[in-house]
């Protein structure tokens, strides 16, 4: 019949390695006195930024956010006194490297900072892949093919014939850790893993002759 059609979604993935990442460390110090607590706070951010020099990462790589002030007020019963005990300053140095190896070793250890007095935590690093756009194409380009070849097997079976596309509908792509079979309505990017697989999903609707 002339609506007879067909509907079939189609998948396609590829495995990358990141090339991009992306490492923030933190320092946190306090004192009573608003100056102190800044001047510390500079100094164990200067430390943080000469060690990861040391290891082989460039100046232009390492860069040094802002600093944020926080008030430490005096509480009683649930109640603020007005009585101020004291500041914490707080900083991040930034790290955005294509070493991915590198921040991955390096990310494990900071004892070497700790030991030295800096009072610094690292967060867990960001590994990027900045090459996605190049591969959405061809992604797309597979996963169209893996819906004709599916679409091709139900209706051959049937005794007819896939006919001219009728629509698309392109999903989501989902970057997710190496084997992983993590989805989302929304798509997802997973940071945790150098390895990732990249799924591009489209839906097709054929016509049936």
């Amino acid at each position: 019949r002339a609506g007879d059609q067909i509907t079939v979604t189609g998948s396609a993935t590829q495995p990358v390695r990141s090339d991009l990442a992306v490492w923030r460390l933190d320092v946190s110090t306090q004192s009573a006195p608003q100056l102190a607590a800044t001047r510390a706070a500079a100094t164990a951010t200067a430390a943080v930024r000469t060690w990861l020099v040391t290891q082989g990462f460039s100046d232009s790589t390492v860069m040094v956010r802002t600093p944020f002030t926080m008030v430490q007020n005096e509480w009683i019963n649930g109640m603020e006194t007005g009585r101020i005990l004291g500041y914490r300053v707080s900083q991040t140095v930034e790290v955005r490297t294509t070493d991915v190896d590198k921040v991955a070793t390096l990310a494990g250890d900071l004892t070497a900072l700790l030991d030295a007095g800096v009072p610094v935590t690292g967060q867990a690093p960001e590994f990027l892949y900045s090459a996605l756009p190049t591969i959405r194409g061809p992604l797309l380009a597979d996963a169209t093919r893996d819906a004709r070849s599916r679409a091709e097997e139900i209706v051959t079976a049937a005794g007819a014939k896939v006919g001219r596309i009728k629509s698309v509908n392109v999903g989501v792509f989902q970057v997710r850790r190496r084997q992983s079979v993590d989805v989302s309505d929304y798509g997802m990017y997973d940071t945790s893993d150098r390895d990732k697989d990249v799924t591009g999903v489209i839906r097709v609707t054929f016509a049936i002759e």
